[in-house]
């Protein structure tokens, strides 16, 4: 007598599973995450032209339960996604060879092109967007960025910004200030809510 075993796949037809009863487990397995029991009971119930049911009848709870018919639907759920996220990697992964076999293509064609040019010819100007333009590809190619830009604070009127060790005390009184004035009550209050920590 050949021995039964267990399909590869959880949302394939089980040992044992009636052919009505898988039929009906692969209606509710392809209507997606949202599935519901009764919805599909009553869909079948719809092709025959009978009546909306309310609530399930004891034969799907039961054959649904004994067919573990949530995990395996769930199982199918996430191989869906896992081939969803592969075919997306794959796709973008396509995308970045052609981008840079088109990339190397327009820079053959820029070098071809710059070779022919005579550089006595070539404006100042040119010159100097042929440099902006070569360092920034030289950088990009390297991982570094573009354009390193550096940010000064200044003081009233753009001077230097002055602070002095007079300035740092004062900050700190007026935090210190600021602190005391948060946790003392209010005459005839209470303390204020929250979880206040005095340093």
């Amino acid at each position: 007598m050949d021995e039964v075993t267990a399909p590869a796949e959880p949302w394939e037809q089980q040992p044992g599973e009636p052919n009505l009863w898988y039929a009906r487990f692969e209606r509710y397995r392809l209507a997606g995450p949202s599935r519901s029991l009764l919805s599909n009971l009553n869909a079948e119930r719809q092709q025959r032209a009978a009546t909306k049911a309310k609530s399930l009848s004891q034969a799907w709870a039961s054959n649904a339960k004994k067919w573990h018919w949530r995990s395996r639907a769930e199982a199918w759920d996430e191989q869906q996604r896992l081939q969803a996220r592969a075919a997306h990697a794959a796709a973008v992964d396509e995308m970045n060879r052609r981008h840079i076999q088109e990339a190397k293509a327009l820079q053959s064609m820029a070098i071809q092109r710059l070779k022919s040019l005579e550089p006595e010819r070539l404006s100042s100007a040119d010159v100097l967007r042929f440099c902006i333009e070569s360092a920034k590809l030289e950088r990009t190619a390297l991982g570094e960025p573009e354009t390193i830009a550096e940010q000064r604070l200044t003081g009233q009127d753009g001077g230097t910004v002055a602070f002095s060790l007079e300035d740092s005390v004062r900050a700190d009184q007026e935090l210190e200030q600021w602190y005391h004035d948060r946790v003392q009550p209010k005459p005839g209050g209470a303390l204020p809510p929250g979880d206040l920590q005095v340093p």
